[in-house]
């Protein structure tokens, strides 16, 4: 029974003094924060990681020090005087992340909504038209995954433009319909709609066959359909290929329908015609192509067309 009581009982100093507490230790340190620290140190270095384990020594060695607490890896703009600042900055970071990612939006078409009426003035219909670009579209989608805010996004896009335009290579955006009512022949202007978009697109027509048939005639074909990709979609690019071609032919290729009113039979021949030029021994890389039939098809293409 004395042994029990003895190991039960507080430690006593040497005088045999009461006061239950063993000495204090040297220093005069706190002996709690000594033994958690060791504890600490002990239950990292038991963990298995090494990282675990260097920052609870870390830990315990500032504690120590009586210096605050700097997780691994904490940028400076983080760090405080003690841990209050320390954890005040890191609230002031979080929260200035959660703000940014509350901008992201849930849906990729929000990216188009652009603030027209504060745009550049110069640059407002090549925003608008992105509304409609599939190559926009795209990069929005990438915006999104990556997290990046509509104000942001917008902000970059509007600079881009802006350059270009300063730079005078922004491109005016292309009206599909002002540019075909600008192609109407004025022997067609008091047709009904129907057989004035058929004169727009027979004037169109002849203008792609006569850069298409100067081909055989010594034109690089990847001249002629840069010349196509470039001129045809503008009202000024096909005039612009009617006044070469009227050139060489003195016909008054504006004219398609020659003011009757309808089609004339040259534009169901040239039909024929080009049907037949799509045939596989009529193209000069095959093999079946045939030099004495392409130049026979060819005289009668440019009779019906007037080259």
């Amino acid at each position: 029974m004395k042994s029990l009581l003895e190991k039960y009982l507080p430690v006593r100093d040497a005088e045999g003094a009461g006061g239950g507490g063993g000495a204090a230790p040297a220093g005069g340190g706190d002996p709690a924060g000594g033994a958690g620290g060791a504890a600490a140190a002990a239950a990292a270095g038991g963990s298995g990681d090494p990282a675990a384990a260097a920052a609870a020594a870390a830990a315990a060695a500032a504690a120590a020090a009586g210096q605050p607490y700097r997780p691994q890896g904490l940028p400076d703009t983080m760090f405080g005087k003690d841990d209050r600042e320390t954890m005040d900055k890191m609230a002031n970071a979080l929260t200035g992340y959660r703000q940014r990612d509350s901008a992201v939006p849930d849906k990729i078409e929000a990216y188009n909504a652009f603030e027209i009426d504060k745009a550049p003035e110069a640059i407002r219909p090549q925003l608008q038209a992105l509304t409609k670009d599939p190559l926009f579209g795209a990069v929005a989608k990438v915006a999104m995954e990556e997290r990046i805010p509509v104000a942001t996004m917008h902000k970059l896009t509007t600079a881009l433009y802006a350059q270009a335009a300063e730079a005078g290579i922004l491109e005016a955006v292309v009206d599909p319909a002002a540019e075909r009512a600008a192609l109407l022949p004025e022997a067609a202007k008091s047709l009904p709609p129907a057989q004035q978009d058929a004169a727009i697109d027979a004037r169109m027509q002849a203008n792609e066959d006569f850069l298409k048939l100067m081909i055989p005639q010594g034109l690089d074909k990847g001249v002629a359909e840069h010349g196509l990709l470039m001129l045809m979609d503008t009202a000024q690019g096909n005039q612009l290929i009617e006044f070469f071609a009227s050139k060489m032919t003195g016909a008054d290729r504006a004219q398609p329908f020659g003011g009757s009113g309808a089609a004339p039979a040259a534009a169901t021949a040239r039909e024929s015609l080009r049907a037949q030029l799509a045939a596989p021994e009529m193209q000069p890389q095959h093999p079946k192509f045939d030099r004495a039939k392409f130049d026979a098809l060819d005289e009668q293409y440019k009779k019906v067309v007037g080259v």
